[in-house]
């Protein structure tokens, strides 16, 4: 009963310990800390070891990654000093609450050109920009939508201009919004489309002389 009583005291505290975040830095070395705010240009933490002592940042360019308590990543490559593609995250692109993820790996928006062919880009930079525009424009019309519907409530007369001209916009918002969705889509979609395995067939020399190779 004792050593029961021991391990559920033990999860317990277990529980109650604050989760840590893993900032990776470009020497290959971990910092474990709780990052409290991620700037343009650096980011501050605290380290996880003294989480009421001093606030500490570090520039963005001197690390790789943050791997977050729940188990996200943030990949961070500096524009002035470039890697090879090779070092980037490889793997299925995925498009999830307005972030792009690569083999599960968030994505920053400096760093998506390097995967989209330039007719892909501009389409999806074009999809972001419909969405963000078409999200300002439904808000616009709901806040119109709301304020003639409530003036009506209160007892006020109709104000139709208000109410059509909310609700036009409104629906238009969405609609753009969707247009927007489908541009960044279709840009992922062809990106994921480029993975598939397409084997070359040629004519070659075979342990039994010249015949088909299959090159990979």
């Amino acid at each position: 009963m004792k050593r029961v009583s021991i391990v559920l005291a033990f999860l317990l505290c277990s529980c109650m310990l604050p989760a840590q975040d893993i900032i990776t830095k470009k020497d290959g070395t971990d910092i474990q800390a709780k990052v409290t705010e991620v700037g343009q240009s650096t980011i501050s933490y605290k380290k996880y070891s003294n989480l009421d002592g001093p606030l500490y940042t570090i520039s963005i360019s001197d690390i790789v990654m943050i791997t977050y308590e729940n188990g996200e990543r943030e990949m961070y490559i500096s524009q002035s000093n470039p890697t090879n593609n090779s070092t980037l995250p490889q793997g299925v692109m995925a498009y999830n609450n307005g972030k792009v993820s690569v083999g599960g790996v968030t994505i920053e928006n400096e760093m998506l050109e390097r995967y989209f062919t330039s007719e892909d880009y501009s389409l999806f930079k074009k999809g972001k920009s419909l969405i963000l525009g078409g999200g300002i424009v439904n808000i616009i019309g709901c806040a119109a939508l709301g304020y003639s519907i409530g003036w009506m409530i209160t007892g006020g007369k109709p104000l139709w201009d208000l109410l059509i001209g909310g609700g036009v916009a409104s629906i238009g918002g969405l609609i753009v919004c969707s247009i927007g969705e489908d541009n960044v889509r279709t840009a992922v979609n062809n990106y994921n489309s480029s993975l598939v395995f397409q084997p070359e067939i040629r004519i070659g020399t075979t342990t039994n002389g010249i015949g088909l190779v299959v090159v990979f």
